[in-house]
This record gives C-alpha cells, sequence and structure tokens, in this order.
C-alpha cells in the first residue's frame, strides 16, 4: 500500500501545474489580443470607416449665385492633432475656386484648408444656365493615429444674371442622299466640222466633233461624210457607241486623191435615232487643196541672154534669157500642163 500511495501523490501535483500554466498562457493571449486592439484601433477606423460620417458639423448657404463668394465654416472638436480638407463632387460646368485668390480647387481631390479657423471662402463658377446642386464636404485627417470624421453640406448655385449660355454643338441629323433626277426627254445628236485640210499631194484630214446634246443618251448611231476627192467618194462609218447626255466624240478621217471641194458629215443619216432636233445633224465646210493649178498661165523672166532650144512632146519652143541653174517647175507662157519633166543636164 506504502509503494502505491507514493506513486499517487506526484500525478496529482503535476497535473494541477498543468492547469495553472494553462491559465497563465490564455492570461497571457488575451491581455496581447486586448493591446493590439488598442493599438490598431486608430488604422482599423480608418480603414474601414467606422467613425466616418457626419461627426463635422458643416455650415453653407442654401443657395448662391455664380460668381459670388460664399463662406463654408464647420464645427468639430477633434480628439487628434490634423488637418482639414475641402472635397467636392465633379460635374459638368462648374467648378470652385479660393476667395479672394481665385486659385482654383480640383474638384474630385481633398483641398487642404488648415485646422485653425474652421472656415474657407470660396467662389463658385457656374458656366451653364441651370441651377446645379454642389455637394461640399470638409473632413479631418488625423496626423498620425486617430479618429478621421467627415461632414457635408449641399449649395444650390444659381447661373448669373445675364450670363451667356455655354455653346452647343447641335448633333447633325444623318439624311439619306437625295436620288438624282433622271433627265426626261429624247437624245439630240449634233455635228461640227473642227478642220479640213489637203496637202499638195493630195492627202486630206478631216476633223470633226459629235456630240449629244439631248436628254437622254443616243443608242447606237452612224454618220456618213462627203470626201473632196477626184472621184467624190462618200464614207459610211461602222456602228459608233451609243452618247450619253452632254458627252461628245472627235472623230479623225484621212483620205487621199483630195481635191479642191466641200466636205460634209451628216449624223443618223437614216433617221434612226429618235431626237428631239434634226437640223443639226448635218454640216460642211469648203476644202482648199495646196496643188498646182495647171489651167493657169505664168511669165517668169530668166536672166541668161544665151538661147536654149529644146523639143518637148513633139514642140520647139525657144527660150531666152533662161538661166540654167534655175530649179523646175518652169511656169512658161503656154497653156501646157507644168512642172515638165525633163532630164538633166541640157546641153548648150
Amino acid at each position: 500500500m506504502a509503494d502505491t500511495n507514493g506513486e499517487t501523490r506526484p500525478s496529482i501535483f503535476a497535473n494541477i501545474l498543468a492547469i495553472v500554466g494553462f491559465i497563465i498562457l490564455i492570461v497571457v493571449v488575451i491581455w496581447g489580443l486586448i493591446n493590439l486592439a488598442s493599438i490598431s484601433r486608430g488604422w482599423l477606423s480608418s480603414l474601414f470607416g467606422g467613425s466616418r460620417g457626419a461627426a463635422i458639423e458643416v455650415r453653407a448657404p442654401a443657395s448662391t449665385t455664380s460668381g459670388t463668394p460664399f463662406t463654408v465654416s464647420w464645427t468639430y472638436e477633434e480628439s487628434d492633432e490634423g488637418t482639414y480638407a475641402l472635397l467636392y463632387q465633379c460635374q459638368p460646368g462648374i467648378r470652385l475656386q479660393v476667395a479672394p485668390s481665385q486659385n482654383g480647387i480640383p474638384c474630385g481631390a481633398a483641398f487642404n484648408v488648415g485646422s485653425s479657423e474652421k472656415q474657407v471662402s470660396v467662389i463658385p463658377i457656374l458656366s451653364g444656365q441651370s441651377t446645379t446642386n454642389l455637394p461640399i464636404s470638409i473632413i479631418f485627417l488625423p496626423t498620425a493615429t486617430g479618429t478621421q470624421a467627415e461632414g457635408s453640406a449641399t449649395v444650390a448655385v444659381l447661373p448669373a444674371s445675364g450670363a451667356t449660355p455655354e455653346p452647343t454643338t447641335p448633333t447633325p441629323t444623318p439624311s439619306s442622299p437625295e436620288t438624282p433626277a433622271l433627265p426626261v426627254g429624247p437624245a439630240d445628236l449634233s455635228v461640227q466640222i473642227l478642220s479640213v485640210s489637203i496637202d499638195s499631194s493630195g492627202n486630206g484630214t478631216a476633223t470633226f466633233d459629235i456630240g449629244n446634246v439631248g436628254l437622254s443618251g443616243s443608242g447606237t448611231y452612224y454618220f456618213t461624210a462627203q470626201l473632196p476627192t477626184q472621184s467624190g467618194y462618200t464614207y459610211s462609218s461602222p456602228a459608233q457607241s451609243s452618247l450619253s447626255p452632254g458627252s461628245h466624240v472627235v472623230n479623225t478621217l484621212r483620205f487621199s486623191a483630195g481635191t479642191g471641194g466641200v466636205f460634209s458629215v451628216t449624223v443618223d443619216p437614216s433617221n434612226a435615232v429618235q431626237e428631239s432636233n434634226e437640223g443639226n445633224n448635218f454640216a460642211s465646210q469648203n476644202a482648199s487643196a495646196q496643188y498646182y493649178n495647171y489651167n493657169n498661165s505664168y511669165n517668169y523672166n530668166y536672166s541668161q541672154t544665151a538661147g536654149y532650144p529644146y523639143t518637148y512632146n513633139q514642140y520647139q519652143y525657144s527660150y531666152q534669157d533662161y538661166n540654167a541653174y534655175n530649179q523646175y517647175p518652169y511656169n512658161y507662157n503656154y497653156n501646157y500642163q507644168y512642172p515638165y519633166q525633163t532630164s538633166y543636164p541640157y546641153a548648150y
């Protein structure tokens, strides 16, 4: 029995010590939590806004006029050191300035207004023509740890009398493009001769303009031209592409064996195109050929005094004052075709 009781006493003592140690540990943890809560009260309050609200009593006029200074004042018993800031909401057409310096106060940002007088004078500037409600807040910002507080008031800002409203840019109204009216009326083909020329070799060139001065397309058309040639040739064109109203096309005809005479053009000679005017489908112009007129008489004097006979076409001619170095054609006072085609040199 004695041995058994000796083993029981130390076991009970150890249990008592464990319980006491556990109690001490709990007390230490609770004390630490209490101190931690006390230390972090300030920044927790700032973080979660536990003390923010209408703790500051803000006073401002219910209404004012744009450009007229007014005073914002407040009452607050601060328990910590700190400063005050003014904050107002950003709204289109309104802004605040510090009076009397007229320095601008940025909207949507805390503007430091000090801490001693607990009032600030501001000037509202309203650019619109309608009354605007402007909420103004005063915020207390502790220097280190402490409680942040705020309060606000709303001021109705009226436009100044005689103020010019802000110019507004009208929103353009999209409009559907107008469909141009289609021309009404028949086509009208016309022709105008621009130039006609024939060189000394009988090569001719005629240029003329064909246009549509009507109100609708001409469709396929043809034209004919009377050429001033030795045989009086008539030219007939292939099918021409349709001309739209107001369109023109310049045509050029070249021909050979041309003589002096009349060159003429007729558009739509068969009247296949329905036109408002058929009287401008014809044009003509005289063509002057640059060739020798063999039926005229010529009389040129020559400087050489020696006689110079030669035979041409079985006729005997005797020429005086003939310069053997002159060039042909020679024009003589006889009714024969010139120039004479003879061989050189002539023998005296």
